[in-house]
């Protein structure tokens, strides 16, 4: 069955195109045909005790996505570098638990370096049984762990021979642990010593004979992943029925940690209700308190926090980064970065920032690198973004850091967590990937280049496409178009995506001025069924990129036809995964963001009907991550779901320890823009002490946007306000808009918040004392936009001057003291006649002052024409406070058909103003 290892190359190019749905469509056949009840054919082989388990781990590579756009479209392919089954600060020499009282044994374990390893060896080789040779084997991997490697080969020339001479004799725990040992020391899995071990090993576990022990089962699977030489589902398929029957049978926590890891390794073979049983018996020895290592907790965060599945257990990965809050400072450097990148996806829980960030810091004054750097920097305070600026330039030009693995992934989130936007230094990081991507041989290029795709693509992207490396754009394009068109990459749907949102982006390809390439809509047409929600994202992502860069003024004509060829696609695609029902949260939050991509598909009916999918979802749903992906697209579409945004509400009282006050701020955004008021005022409180918690991690723009929507709601305390109204914090501000991306757009934006603000509280909150020191802004932003008049304002504006028969009692386009715009005002004496706007301020009680306001279709949410927007309500409520009878026009009503009708829209401003003749 398995002889097929042997050609492994070639079989793993083939397997990679199976679905990995279809894999988990096949497993259960296989489990169920050769599966048992606990206590049937359940004993352990005989070659293992149980006792021996060892006792901890070390931390494992933590396999998330970035979190900043779509964080979940990194490469997820499982890689085992670092993943370890035994800690190094465990005693190695006792792992097999042979016995001390055999001579050779005792005289081995006295070693301390590899030189005296070496010397031993060659006085007792010809004395050497199986034993003897296992424990050799463990002790050089242990040397190897202390960095004593300088013997390594010649150790290991000599012990191979030998093991080969007792390969038939090997219990199963002794072939797993040499097989995983000798792979970590790099000994080639086409060796024929390794061949003949795994083969063996392989066939121990399709024996239905016995279950096989953990310990073995998860060494083996490291081994085998070690170096991503085979491919996993296929190889290990009889594994799960032993892995399920551990699983049911897990009572304490070296098995929990152990099972964790073989379903790390096991992914995609790993079933949903699999999951679901070791999740309750994690549950179960949590409430016990049987978990209370570290490293246990570590190992199994790492399982849960699978880019392919961590959303599906927030709660758990919540509840065991709680456990491990109180020995934060007691953690290596490994486990700590791990933790800080596994909360830094989940966003919770919050009592976790203040230790991380604190150890953090320590951690970079001792151990400076692009890895230390990248993880401080999100936990670090805006005062502190120069001088991180500054070591992350020092990082950039030591030769030293490039030569640090995955050096360019460190960079790159540092690059934009700091949001710099120096071409210098950008120009210095791209050309560092520049250099790495021509030293790598052509035949080792395989995908390794997709990942820096993904990355230039959301850095153009957070620049507003205002920076371009052409040289890099190149070199990617050329790789992408020779991977779709002559690698075997090109036919698997998920990597062909990414491969042609690239290029779809950037072009750089014969005639690219006039149309995308035949060969991309041909595979897209082809794949369509294949594609998964991610996979429609990243195509609809390539495309708005291309036509706000590549075709931003004038779009060819088989440019047209091209694009309306791939819309009918990815809507078809958009039907198939509603029609499925299957659809998670993160799922249906893809495909929002692909329909938003695409300007033609909006209005459509499947974009409606996407939409609508929102209503489904369930308060148990939600968590940070998907309230965040949420919030965004309920902005972006001005959708209006109030079931939804209720629970947002609810999520943030129920959790008011755990969520982050940037979480916070994207619900109160939300809420405010689409004017929805929630049911109570608990939650907004719970919100304003949670920004008062977070005030020092918070960006400037985030806390004035969260303070501007509690202004709304009337909410706001009053320590807040004092805490943004000073000069420590308007310096603040200041700096982070030196420190921005487009400095085109973002400082008026953070600007103009901060006078909403500004204007918010004085209004709302004189006992506040907050002067008004924004009229001169006001000023600068008038004399910068001059008023352009829209036909639906000159069409209202000729009725009223009709309707009043004196333009002179008409004021348009009026600017109040606290710069609110009103299309036109009116005012009215005692007995209800327009008259002329006042001179004397003593008359302003004896007169009415009428605004008008004409609301366009954008003032209202998007599905509820009747649901003002928050800006607007507050603009309304504003005017009334000083003074103003408000009145408005919506722009639906006043172009209706009723409305066009000879006469009926003059009728209806007499109405409106309540005029007789």
């Amino acid at each position: 069955m398995y002889s097929f290892f042997l050609i492994r190359s070639h079989i793993k190019s083939i397997v990679r195109l199976w679905q990995q749905h279809q894999l988990k469509l096949v497993l259960p056949a296989t489990v169920s045909r050769r599966n048992f009840a606990p206590g049937s054919s359940s004993k352990l082989s005989a070659q293992e005790n149980p006792s021996s388990y060892p006792k901890t781990v070390s931390g494992a590579r933590l396999y998330t996505g970035e979190k900043k756009e779509n964080s979940n479209l990194e490469d997820t392919e499982v890689s085992n570098a670092a993943e370890d089954v035994d800690d190094i600060a465990q005693n190695f020499k006792q792992l097999m638990m042979y016995s001390e009282e055999d001579d050779i044994i005792r005289r081995l374990n006295a070693c301390d370096t590899s030189i005296q390893l070496k010397t031993l060896l060659k006085e007792i080789h010809s004395q050497m049984g199986k034993e003897h040779i296992v424990q050799a084997i463990i002790l050089q991997w242990m040397f190897c762990r202390q960095n004593d490697e300088d013997n390594k080969k010649k150790i290991l020339k000599k012990l191979l021979p030998l093991l080969g001479e007792y390969s038939s004799e090997l219990n199963i725990n002794e072939i797993c642990t040499c097989y995983l040992y000798l792979r970590k020391m790099g000994v080639d899995s086409s060796h024929p010593l390794m061949e003949q071990l795994l083969m063996k090993a392989l066939k121990i576990f399709e024996s239905p004979e016995e279950t096989t022990s953990l310990t073995a089962m998860s060494r083996l699977v490291v081994g085998i992943n070690t170096g991503r030489n085979f491919f996993t589902p296929m190889l290990c398929a009889d594994f799960m029925r032993h892995l399920h029957y551990h699983v049911q049978e897990c009572c304490n926590e070296d098995q929990a940690r152990m099972i964790a890891i073989c379903m790390l390794n096991l992914q995609p073979l790993i079933s949903d209700e699999l999951m679901s049983l070791y999740k309750d018996k994690v549950k179960q020895l949590l409430a016990s308190g049987e978990i209370s290592k570290p490293k246990t907790v570590l190992k199994i965060l790492n399982m849960l926090n699978m880019t392919v599945w961590s959303n599906n257990h927030v709660s758990l990965i919540k509840d065991l980064l709680l456990i491990l809050k109180p020995a934060i400072k007691q953690m290596d450097v490994n486990d700590l970065k791990n933790i800080s990148r596994i909360y830094q996806y989940h966003m919770e829980p919050a009592c976790m920032h203040e230790p991380l960030s604190d150890a953090l810091e320590e951690l970079l004054a001792t151990h400076m690198s692009p890895e230390t750097l990248a993880c401080y920097v999100p936990f670090s305070q805006p005062n502190n973004r120069d001088s991180l600026t500054n070591a992350f330039k020092a990082l950039l030009s030591s030769e030293d850091s490039w030569n640090q693995p995955n050096a360019t992934g460190f960079l790159f989130s540092t690059l934009r967590a700091l949001k710099i936007s120096d071409s210098k230094i950008c120009n210095a990081y791209w050309n560092g990937v520049l250099r790495e991507l021509d030293n790598i041989p052509d035949n080792e290029m395989h995908t390794v280049f997709l990942k820096h795709c993904h990355r230039y693509m959301n850095f153009n992207n957070n620049l507003g496409g205002t920076y371009r490396h052409m040289s890099l754009e190149k070199r990617l394009s050329q790789l992408c178009m020779r991977a779709i068109e002559h690698d075997v990459v090109g036919r698997i749907p998920q990597k062909f995506a990414r491969l042609a949102s690239f290029v779809l982006a950037y072009g750089h390809t014969p005639y690219s001025w006039k149309k995308y390439p035949n060969i991309l809509l041909s595979k897209i047409i082809t794949m369509a069924d294949q594609f998964a929600p991610t996979d429609c994202f990243l195509i609809s992502r390539g495309l708005r990129i291309s036509l706000e860069m590549r075709y931003r003024y004038q779009v060819p004509q088989l440019v047209n036809m091209q694009l309306a060829t791939i819309d009918s696609v990815l809507g078809s695609c958009v039907e198939r995964f509603l029609n499925e029902n299957q659809l998670t949260v993160m799922d249906l939050n893809v495909l929002v963001r692909t329909l938003i991509n695409r300007k033609t598909l909006q209005n459509s009916v499947v974009y409606h009907r996407t939409l609508q999918k929102y209503r489904e979802i369930q308060s148990q749903d939600l968590n940070s991550r998907s309230i965040k992906d949420m919030a965004y697209n309920f902005l972006a579409t001005n959708y209006f779901v109030p079931e939804i945004l209720e629970n947002m509400f609810k999520y943030v009282q129920n959790n008011n320890e755990h969520i982050l006050g940037e979480t916070v701020e994207k619900i109160l955004s939300c809420a405010y823009n689409l004017g929805y008021t929630p049911q109570t005022n608990e939650p907004l409180e719970y919100a304003g002490l949670i920004l008062l918690r977070d005030f020092n991690y918070m960006s400037g723009l985030s806390l004035v946007q969260a303070c501007l929507s509690l202004c709304f709601y009337k909410t706001i305390p009053e320590e807040l306000i004092n805490k943004v109204f000073c000069v420590k914090f308007i310096q603040r501000v200041e700096e982070e808009i030196q420190m921005c991306y487009s400095k085109a757009t973002y400082p008026e934006r953070v600007l103009n918040i901060v006078m909403q603000l500004n204007r918010s509280v004085c209004l709302d909150f004189p006992e506040a004392n907050v002067p008004w020191f924004q009229q001169n802004f006001i000023e600068a932003q008038m004399s910068k936009k001059p008023f352009a008049e829209t036909p639906f304002n000159s069409d209202v504006k000729s009725l009223l001057t009709s309707v009043l028969k004196d333009k002179s009692y008409l004021r348009c386009n009026h600017t109040t003291p606290y710069g609110y715009q009103i299309d036109f005002v009116i005012n009215f004496d005692k007995n209800h006649k327009p008259i002329q706007a006042p001179v004397e301020t003593t008359m302003l009680d004896r007169i009415t002052k009428v605004a008008i306001l004409l609301l366009k279709l954008d003032s209202f949410c998007a599905n509820d024409l009747n649901a003002l927007r928050g800006p607007d309500t507050l603009k309304i409520k504003h005017l009334e406070m000083m003074g103003y009878k408000v009145l408005h026009i919506n722009e639906h009503d006043w172009n209706t058909k009723y409305m066009n009708a000879p006469g009926a829209k003059k009728k209806y401003l007499k109405c409106l103003l309540q005029i007789s003749n």
